[in-house]
């Protein structure tokens, strides 16, 4: 047996993300989540070699919903801001592999942190925060350009229109989905 573990497939992180991605009613937030973690297996984002990549890699789907609730901020005035210790409740619990990781992010994020809730949020926060320009390359390679991102985020907003070909208008609240998703996600 090899010590080099197989990258966690969807239906390793598809319960999480069912929780973490459940937006809209008929939405296709769960759909695209799904769509963002094979761009992830394929260009190596999906954990590979044991607790410290595993980890990363189940962040990155924390990261990729905190990212997502962002956009349906800026896009629909709906941002459902969720807690980020909530939606890492589903997370392995590795503690040092957490520490490893938020050490490496930021260390000066945890510097007014007073007891363990406060020094967990600091770190996924931090771990997060340090993951949005490998997932925003990951997803413009996979996608075939930001503007292609930003569409495949825009069409997960329920729509009684059965046209996916149909042209975006990108006006108002899409252009600061836009900015945001052009910006790397800041």
């Amino acid at each position: 047996m090899s010590d080099i573990e197989d990258p966690l497939t969807w239906d390793d992180v598809k319960t999480a993300a069912n929780r973490m991605f459940d937006v809209w009613v008929y939405g296709d937030e769960l759909k695209w989540a799904k769509e963002c973690w094979g761009h992830f297996e394929k260009h190596g984002l999906a954990g590979r070699e044991g607790p410290l990549e595993n980890t990363a890699a189940f962040l990155r789907l924390v990261s990729l919903s905190l990212i997502y609730q962002e956009f349906c901020g800026y896009a629909w005035d709906e941002n459902p801001d969720i807690p980020i210790t909530d939606l890492a409740e589903d997370i392995p619990d590795d503690d040092l592999a957490l520490g490893i990781l938020a050490g490496a992010a930021d260390k000066s994020a945890f510097a007014n942190c007073c007891d363990d809730d406060e020094l967990r949020e600091a770190a996924l926060t931090a771990i997060c925060d340090s993951q949005r320009k490998e997932i925003f390359d990951c997803l413009c390679k996979g996608f075939g350009g930001y503007v292609q991102l930003y569409t495949s985020m825009l069409k997960t907003y329920p729509s009684d229109d059965d046209d996916d070909d149909d042209e975006i208008e990108v006006t108002g609240a899409n252009a600061r989905a836009l900015d945001f998703v052009s910006n790397g996600f800041r």
